[in-house]
C-alpha cells in the first residue's frame, strides 16, 4: 500500500482492482490519484469498471505481458531498479514487524464494541492472534481458501505464497460460505496437495451441510479452520457504525459445537481456545489430511 502510493503508472496485469483492495485501508488512503493506469483483462468488462483507465488492453493477460516485454530494450527499468528492490525488501520487512506488534483492531470513531468485547473475554483470542499462529505452521505449498467476514479480511494481511494458484478467495462475489466447499474442490483436483479452509462461523453457517457429504467414501481428506466469535461480525461492525454503536440481529448461539457437528457426522473436529493449542491442532490435522486421508 506504502509503495503503490508512489506509483506515477500502474500496469494491472489480469486484476479487476476491485474496491475491496483500492479502497482506504489500515488508516491510509493509498491509491494513487494522479498515476497512469494501464488495465489488461481478457473479459472487457471489467476494464474500467472500478478505476478510470487511461489504456484499456482486452487480452490474456500472460501473452500481453510477453508482447510488451518483446517491445520494450534489454535494459529498461534498469535504471534505480536496486534501490526501488532495497526500498521494496525495507517496505515488506517493516510491514511485518508491525503485523507482529498488531493483537487487535481498534474501534471505529464513536465506537467501543471491540474495546467491550475485549474487556467481556480477554480469554479468547483474537483474530490477529490466531492468523500468527496459523501462518507458524502452514505448508509453502498448501492450498488456502477464505471466506467472507470480519475474520478472513483481518487473515488477507497474514499468508504469502510462493507458488500461483495457492489462494481461493471469494472477492467481488461476496459468496457467504464459500470457504468449505471451494476448499473441498481444491481438494479433488489437487489431491497431493495439502489444503486448509477459512471461515467465521457466520459463514460456515451457510455451508457446514457439507459435513455430511465429505467424509463418505473415496472423498479427499481436507482441514477447515472455523473461527468462533459468536457472531456476524461484519454487519455487526456495520451497525455499530451507522447506528451509534448499537446491533441488532447479530448474535450466534453460544451453543452451538461445530467440532462436535463434524464428529457426528463421522469426521473428526477439534476445539482449540489458545494459540498453541491452534497451532498443535492444526498441525495434527494437516498430518492426517495427508498420511491418513482423515
Amino acid at each position: 500500500m506504502e509503495l503503490i502510493s508512489k506509483a506515477d503508472v500502474v500496469l494491472a496485469l489480469g486484476t479487476r482492482l476491485n474496491p475491496f483492495s483500492t479502497l482506504p485501508g489500515y488508516g491510509m488512503d493509498y491509491w494513487p490519484k494522479d498515476a497512469k493506469l494501464i488495465q489488461v483483462d481478457i473479459n472487457s468488462d471489467r476494464i474500467g469498471l472500478t478505476k478510470p483507465v487511461d489504456v484499456g488492453i482486452q487480452g490474456d493477460a500472460g501473452l500481453v505481458a510477453e508482447d510488451l516485454l518483446a517491445a520494450l530494450s534489454p535494459d529498461a527499468g534498469n535504471a534505480g531498479r536496486e534501490a526501488r528492490k532495497a526500498l521494496i525488501k525495507e517496505a515488506k520487512s517493516s510491514w511485518a514487524a508491525q503485523l507482529e506488534t498488531m493483537d487487535h483492531e481498534e474501534d471505529d470513531v464513536g465506537t467501543t464494541w471491540n474495546q467491550r468485547a475485549r474487556a467481556a473475554h480477554p480469554e479468547r483470542m483474537s483474530p490477529r492472534i490466531a492468523w500468527r499462529a496459523i501462518q507458524r505452521v502452514m505448508p509453502d505449498n498448501a492450498i488456502m481458501s477464505s471466506d467472507i467476514g470480519n475474520n478472513c479480511a483481518i487473515g488477507n494481511a497474514y499468508p504469502s505464497f510462493k507458488q500461483a494458484r495457492k489462494y481461493l478467495a471469494p472477492g467481488l462475489f461476496g459468496p457467504c460460505g464459500y470457504g468449505f466447499p471451494s476448499i473441498l474442490g481444491a481438494k479433488v483436483g489437487n489431491p497431493d496437495v495439502p489444503v486448509v479452509g477459512f471461515a467465521g462461523d457466520g459463514a460456515f453457517g451457510i455451508s457446514m451441510n457439507e459435513l455430511t457429504a465429505c467424509g463418505r467414501n473415496d472423498w479427499p481428506g481436507v482441514t477447515m479452520v472455523v473461527f468462533r466469535n459468536y457472531q456476524w461480525g461484519a454487519e455487526k461492525r456495520n451497525t455499530t457504525l451507522w447506528y451509534s454503536d448499537n446491533f441488532v440481529g447479530t448474535e450466534l448461539n453460544v451453543g452451538v459445537e461445530y467440532a462436535k457437528l463434524a464428529e457426528a457426522c463421522g469426521l473428526k473436529g477439534v476445539k482449540v481456545s489458545t494459540p498453541a493449542e491452534l497451532e498443535s491442532a492444526l498441525a495434527a490435522a494437516i498430518e492426517g489430511q495427508m498420511k491418513r486421508n482423515e
